[in-house]
């Protein structure tokens, strides 16, 4: 039952007029660039929302950033500091961007569309971010593949 929810969901996601990114962080080799926690968070979003940039002017259509909302006080902290990087982003740009307005903060359990995302980010953990032995089972990794076509990977090193 389990893994034809999983597969459902991937073939829902493989219909829908939809590009996905995903950012991975490799720390490792950062140290000597980044100097803070905060530092490496802005910069992943700040190479997230350049992809999306692209990706707006590519079709020329304003966008709109959703993001699932924190609901403790260290998390939505976190929240704060990203639309501060946003702000951050948007001000240092010699044009405005494709983004209708500031991002959106909602709980996932109230949208689809975060519900989507959510469902994205945890496949691509269990399958490239556990660690080298990548963890994730050939049914999920099957799912993965009937919307893989719509990933656009970003690997920051």
């Amino acid at each position: 039952m389990c893994v034809q929810l999983i597969t459902d969901i991937a073939a829902l996601i493989a219909q829908l007029p939809c590009r996905i990114f995903v950012t991975r962080v490799d720390k490792r080799d950062l140290s000597e660039y980044v100097a803070s926690e905060a530092d490496l968070y802005r910069l992943a979003f700040w190479r997230l929302l350049n992809e999306l940039e692209l990706a707006l002017t590519e079709t020329d259509l304003p966008g709109l950033l959703m993001m699932d909302m924190r609901s403790d006080l260290h998390s939505s902290v976190q929240d704060r500091r990203l639309l501060d990087a946003y702000r951050e982003w948007e001000s240092a740009r010699r044009e405005p961007s494709h983004f209708a307005e500031l991002p959106w903060f909602g709980f996932s359990a109230f949208y689809a569309g975060l519900q989507l995302a959510d469902f994205v980010a945890y496949s691509f953990d269990l399958l490239y971010n556990r660690d080298e032995r990548r963890h994730g089972s050939d049914e999920l990794r099957q799912a993965y593949l009937l919307y893989a076509d719509k990933v656009r990977f970003v690997e920051i090193r």
